[in-house]
């Protein structure tokens, strides 16, 4: 008898977590559950798990890293616990953002010469240009992350969320509205000092230098949805939302180290 298998995730049926999860499985027998969010994530799933008449012989919880965990150093999943995997690259997006792909988009669309990208070079310059304009507003938004707790009361952006840019980009203003963030925070630690704050903003600065773009980088450690928010300042009128259904038609999850690690996961479990 087949093994029940179950990988919950975020977001909904259909969402980028939901269809990538479906191509890691390929055809082993899992059942994904998206929750929505990841607030309290554990506790429903657990609850989820406990309800259930036939009970799941392996279940685990895979999802964004956002800003709550640090980018690891070699490319692998990461866990808190033995039930809830990371993914490597900061968001499920960031894996949507690859330049053939995209190359391959703009030509089946044919909009090359509206945006003048008629090489996958040409899509790398873009990708950096677009990412270099929210470098300032990354490196906080990683110092942010850095300083919070498990208990930490304070995001790491001061817009409605992640997607949403703010109206100034450069450093001095980002790092002042990151602040705040803290200070204005409940439950403040004595851990969250300003001087501490400014150093962790100092690094990722630092992180974020010539070879970091011309590596393509920030397509691990940028915000997915800032990043496309940028690309779409750039591109006006780009289709974002059809590029992203092709891009998870022809979405090769074997490119990614740790989406393999996932697919192997499930293989041994089966």
């Amino acid at each position: 008898m087949a093994k029940i298998i179950t990988i919950y995730c975020e977001g909904k049926k259909g969402s980028h977590d939901f269809d990538i999860i479906e191509k890691i499985i390929g055809v082993f027998p899992v059942t994904i559950i998206p929750i929505g969010g990841k607030m309290g994530a554990n506790a429903i799933i657990e609850f989820n798990e406990s309800g259930k008449t036939v009970k799941s012989d392996y279940y685990c919880m895979f999802r964004d890293r956002d800003f709550d965990c640090p980018v690891p150093a070699s490319e692998q999943l990461t866990f808190d616990d033995k039930k809830t995997y990371f993914s490597f690259r900061t968001t499920i997006e960031n894996y949507l953002f690859d330049t053939d792909l995209f190359f391959n988009f703009v030509k089946a669309e044919k909009i090359q010469s509206k945006y003048g990208i008629v090489s996958v070079n040409d899509v790398k310059n873009v990708f950096i240009k677009a990412a270099k304009s929210i470098k300032d507003y990354q490196s906080v938004r990683h110092a942010l992350g850095k300083m919070r707790s498990g208990s930490a009361s304070f995001n790491t952006t001061w817009t409605s969320g992640s997607g949403t840019l703010p109206e100034k980009l450069d450093i001095e203003v980002c790092k002042e509205k990151g602040w705040e963030l803290i200070s204005k925070a409940k439950n403040i630690s004595n851990e969250w000092t300003e001087v501490l704050f400014l150093q962790y903003t100092k690094e990722f600065t630092k992180l974020f230098d010539e070879t970091f773009f011309d590596d393509l980088k920030f397509l691990i450690y940028f915000q997915g949805k800032d990043f496309a928010k940028s690309l779409k300042n750039i591109l006006p009128d780009f289709p974002i939302k059809k590029y992203y259904k092709f891009a998870k038609e022809n979405f090769d999850f074997n490119k990614y180290l740790d989406l393999k690690e996932l697919n192997n996961l499930i293989k041994i479990n089966s």
